[in-house]
């Protein structure tokens, strides 16, 4: 007997433990990896689903990169050869998923498949007009040609597996094939247009026609521009000038001061870019790093060189970034754009160096998300995010500190919200309803669902529920649309009754005028008759008057 109860108490201590340990793992599985938020109508922080979670974390022990000092691997460079990543500040996926690493600290180009599996490290070149002077061993000095990379920044590879390499310290830009072997090399322009005495560039584009774009700090004019035979072209879409009191300032002033006082003026001139992507119909987008820069933050150029996007989106107060600055141990940390990437699906994707978050934004600068963090914000956030790309629903940041690759993947909510955009975009929004829904069934703050369906609603014809839906987003534009829709409605079905009450009325007073004359109704009887008239029309009136309060 004694044992019995033993048995079930043990049992009992043992089934609650259980329980209690299973609670605590679903609530560790159910924790998400960092605090996602979202923006109100009034630009304000709101607590909102993640859209993408991390899935992996890619370091160079998982590329394989031990294989470079292995003697007996066909990959093998020396005995020496560098393990893990060094300060790498860019990345690519090419048209045929493979990604190339800017390793720069090691002075090197990884190349790896769509998985981080490594195919090839590339150092040496062969083919350059570029010399430089060399020690021989019995010390004398000698000119050899320059053969190996000195802190590349940039790679760009185009569909047919060229290599454009913006081999920074070299000052050079290096075209080439997988052998190695220089095809063309663009270097600092030779002409009086190109006014910078250096040409330390950082990254580089090619578009359709093999023209080169390249992004040099030096360079506030815009992307330094070659032909494909290397000859200078020009410079594309410059930044402008932020508009600021100051500036203002300094123009009025010029026109009236001497030219000794103008020499002690501030010179006004644009941001250089940081960054850059091309997208699938050859239109280049551009990020500027600067911190509390606005005019220009991100831009979407045509190939004449001119922001298009303010007016493919129909708005001209565009905002990317955090909108607030952030203040961390008394230092303020305002949002620097480093990177951009444009999707398959066409979402734009930016990285913040400051915060590490990326920012997602769909076709129309509409934000979807927010996710990411820095080493404040997560033990293993980003400590140095250099450079983001994307692949379906994945999203990859490359961290020059962390010398790794992070993997996020797409949340049930993120799908969700992308297959709803996708529709909502094409002008589909009926069809994107059932999407909108059990997105805000999930996440009750997310704007743009109720945007998205007052406008389906208004497109159904049904007045209220747009109304509705559209005075919770605080949209001001659709809903006056709607309103304005449902009045017009409500007047064109009570038309007949409108116009018949309105005669009833005129004839009710022409006869109660003429009656009066002749003293046939006394006043008091008039007055009943008046108040009973008011009486029955009063609820229609009042309709009318609640309509327009919530206008």
């Amino acid at each position: 007997m004694v044992t019995s109860k033993i048995l079930k108490k043990t049992l009992v201590v043992l089934l609650s433990a259980a329980v209690l340990l299973s609670c605590g793992a679903l609530s560790l599985l159910a924790e998400d990896p960092y605090v996602s938020y979202n923006y109100n109508p009034w630009q304000e922080a709101v607590p909102s689903q993640n859209g993408y979670i991390v899935s992996d974390t890619i370091t160079g022990k998982e590329m394989g990169l031990d294989q470079l000092s292995d003697p007996e691997s066909p990959l093998f460079i020396s005995e020496d050869e560098p393990a893990t990543l060094s300060d790498a500040k860019d990345f690519f996926l090419s048209d045929n998923n493979e990604f190339f690493i800017v390793d720069t600290g090691n002075n090197r180009i990884i190349r790896t498949d769509v998985n981080f599996n490594l195919i090839a490290c590339y150092k040496t070149f062969t083919g350059s007009n570029l010399t430089e002077e060399a020690v021989a061993e019995d010390g004398s000095t000698y000119t050899r040609e320059v053969t190996d990379l000195k802190a590349p920044y940039g790679i760009f590879v185009d569909e047919d597996d060229i290599m454009y390499i913006a081999d920074r310290d070299n000052q050079r830009i290096i075209k080439c094939g997988f052998d190695c072997e220089i095809i063309t090399e663009y270097t600092r322009p030779d002409t009086e247009l190109y006014d910078s005495q250096s040409f330390f560039c950082t990254k580089v584009l090619v578009d359709a026609a093999k023209n080169v774009y390249v992004i040099c700090p030096a360079v506030n004019k815009g992307a330094i521009m070659f032909s494909p035979s290397g000859n200078f072209i020009g410079y594309y879409g410059a930044n402008r000038v932020e508009v600021t009191a100051e500036v203002i300032r300094n123009k009025i002033w010029r026109k009236f001061a001497s030219e000794s006082q103008q020499a002690t003026l501030i010179r006004t001139t644009p941001v250089e870019y940081a960054n850059f992507d091309i997208d699938d119909e050859g239109f280049i987008y551009t990020v500027t790093e600067v911190a509390n820069i606005s005019t220009d933050a991100v831009k979407k150029l045509n190939p004449s060189g001119n922001n298009i996007l303010e007016l493919t989106t129909n708005s001209a107060n565009l905002t990317f970034g955090d909108q607030e600055a952030v203040t961390y141990s008394g230092t303020t940390y305002a949002t620097r754009l480093t990177d951009i990437t444009i999707g398959d699906n066409g979402l734009i994707n930016i990285l913040d160096y400051t915060s590490g978050r990326v920012f997602q934004y769909d076709r129309e600068c509409n934000l979807l998300f927010i996710f990411g963090c820095d080493q404040e914000g997560q033990r293993s956030g980003f400590d140095n995010p250099n450079a983001i790309e994307c692949l379906g629903n994945l999203i990859y940041v490359l961290d020059g500190r962390n010398n790794d690759i992070t993997v996020f993947e797409e949340t049930l909510f993120g799908a969700y919200v992308h297959e709803a955009v996708e529709l909502f975009n094409r002008g589909l929004y009926e069809e994107a309803k059932d999407y909108w829904i059990e997105v805000l069934k999930r996440d009750g703050n997310y704007n743009m669902g109720y945007i998205a369906l007052g406008r389906a609603y208004l497109n159904e014809d049904n007045y209220d529920e747009a109304i509705k839906y559209l005075k919770l987003a605080y949209e001001a534009e659709d809903y006056d649309r709607a309103f304005e829709a449902r009045r017009q409605d409500m007047l064109r079905d009570n038309f007949t009754l409108i116009v018949i009450l309105i005669i009833a009325l005129i004839i009710i007073y022409l006869v109660i005028k003429r009656l009066q004359k002749k003293g046939k109704i006394p006043n008091k009887l008039i007055r009943t008759g008046i108040k009973w008239v008011i009486k029955k029309i009063e609820p229609f009136a009042l309709r009318i008057v609640e309509g327009v309060k919530n206008r």
